[in-house]
């Protein structure tokens, strides 16, 4: 991650990395038209950030809790696809092993659902 990006995202001083890389984002939710960014899932959410051929700065996030399902889309082996669909929208990003994201992403959303109902 370019330090530009890694100023666009911060640590807060309770959560946790657990697994950032290198991701796509669908815009128009198609496979065909997206922009490569960095990604960083912490025990409490997830965030996208990229920089636009125009210069401008996408980024996004969402708590965990909000996340209603993550599902692995497109063609195996080829588009290697994951659908996260949250409270407001839906998000499909494309990486390498996109099968270890969707397993990550599982796991922390239902870790931070569990801590959510015990609180």
């Amino acid at each position: 991650m370019s330090k530009g990006k890694q100023a666009r995202f911060h640590i807060k001083s309770r959560e946790t990395v657990l697994k950032k890389g290198m991701m796509d984002y669908c815009i128009t939710g198609k496979y065909s038209h997206f922009v490569a960014g960095d990604a960083v899932l912490t025990d409490e959410r997830f965030f996208f950030g990229a920089e636009l051929q125009t210069g401008e700065y996408l980024s996004f996030e969402f708590p965990l809790a909000q996340v209603y399902a993550v599902e692995t889309v497109g063609v195996p082996f080829f588009t290697r696809s994951m659908m996260v669909t949250t409270d407001e929208k839906q998000y499909r990003l494309n990486a390498f092993f996109v099968g270890r994201w969707v397993r990550a992403l599982r796991r922390a959303i239902e870790a931070a659902k569990q801590r959510e109902s015990n609180a």
